[in-house]
């Protein structure tokens, strides 16, 4: 586990993590992460196929509850 991770789910922050689902705040749209990075774009894969680069602003992660 990563330390963003760890302070994620100590301090209960959301984050986008890579491999974890994020949701487009503009549309609603739940879409896979499969590279974030720190210069704010992150590269996402939407359900229906295809990867895309987005910014990380327009991105709110998605917690994952189980």
């Amino acid at each position: 586990m990563t330390i963003i991770e760890q302070l994620a789910f100590h301090e209960k922050l959301a984050v986008l993590i890579e491999g974890g689902k994020a949701r487009i705040k503009h549309t609603g749209q739940v879409v896979e992460l499969k590279r974030v990075s720190e210069h704010g774009i992150s590269v996402v894969s939407f359900l229906t196929g295809g990867d895309y680069f987005i910014s990380n602003k327009y991105l709110e992660p998605v917690c994952n509850v189980h």
